[in-house]
């Protein structure tokens, strides 16, 4: 009875054991699709690429897809380009699917192998994206979808994924706004002209210089400040000067003679014209009266 115990128990030890290396055989055999690098520091405005890889950990690989969600608020994908994953021996390949979606935030790409029937066994790229940082902040690379295939359509499962994290540090760097000219007050003297003194008629016998003693007022040019804005990279200074001409003071003459020459000059030259026709009359009478008694 003990017997039969015993051996009962050391076959239950030897299946879990196998169970156990099982497990641990599948483990290992897992392959691998990681995001590379797993970290990445940019700053906004930044271009920068990011692998899709492919490790089968010996398992033959026949064909590959993913899909590769990111934050469109944070990112904008550009690109997709093959990498040499599945015709890392010169295979033919083919693209099943290459888009990228930056409405949702996706990127799909899906690769297979032609003309063989065999797989890759070697790690590799499957493919690189390329994105723009668009503001401060961190971002996710998560990949879902993922699917592998042996050489006979099979799904290769399970696969361990890798995703990654793009940290966008800093301030945007913004163009320096270009200065606006302002401008410039031009200073324009124009002279205001003080106004000339007007004579006065002087009386008889008053000193037509001065006859206070006092010296006589010269007239001057006071020039007035006048500011006016003008765009200018240069203030001008345009002086102008008006002079307004000075009235001539007209002196009205004196005493009886002037009173008498300006009542009546027409009879002066009356009595002249008179007086040389008689006279000439008269000598041509004597004339003639000499000439008669000869």
């Amino acid at each position: 009875m003990s017997s039969t115990r015993h051996k009962a128990i050391v076959t239950a030890i030897a299946i879990a054991l196998i169970f156990i290396s099982f497990l641990i055989q599948t483990s290992l055999a897992m392959p691998i699709v990681s995001v590379e690098p797993l970290n990445i520091n940019v700053s906004p405005r930044d271009t920068f690429t990011v692998n899709i890889t492919v490790d089968p950990v010996g398992v033959e690989v026949m064909g590959a897809n993913y899909h590769l969600c990111f934050n469109n608020m944070l990112l904008n994908g550009s690109k997709q380009e093959k990498g040499v994953f599945l015709s890392q021996d010169g295979a033919s390949t083919m693209e099943m699917a290459n888009e990228i979606n930056n409405t949702i935030g996706i990127a799909k790409y899906g690769e297979t192998r032609i003309g063989v029937d065999y797989g890759v066994t070697t790690p590799g790229v499957l493919a690189t994206v390329t994105f723009k940082a668009m503001e401060p902040g961190t971002c996710s690379l998560n990949l879902s979808t993922v699917k592998l295939y042996d050489p006979g359509g099979g799904k290769i499962e399970p696969v361990l994924l890798n995703n990654g994290t793009c940290v966008i540090e800093g301030v945007e760097q913004t163009p320096t706004p270009t200065p606006t000219p302002t401008s410039t007050s031009t200073s324009t003297l124009t002279p205001s002209p003080t106004p000339a003194p007007t004579s006065t008629p002087l009386s008889p016998g008053e000193d037509s210089n001065n006859s206070n003693g006092e010296e006589p007022v010269t007239p001057t040019l006071t020039p007035t400040r006048m500011i006016n804005s003008v765009p200018s990279q240069s203030p001008l200074l345009s002086p102008t000067t008006t002079i307004s001409p000075t009235p001539t003071a007209s002196l009205p003459m004196s005493g009886e003679k002037e009173n008498k020459g300006q009542g009546i000059p027409g009879f002066e030259a009356v009595f002249v014209t008179a007086g040389l026709l008689v006279i000439a009359s008269y000598l041509i009478f004597k004339k003639g009266k000499i000439g008669g008694k000869k």
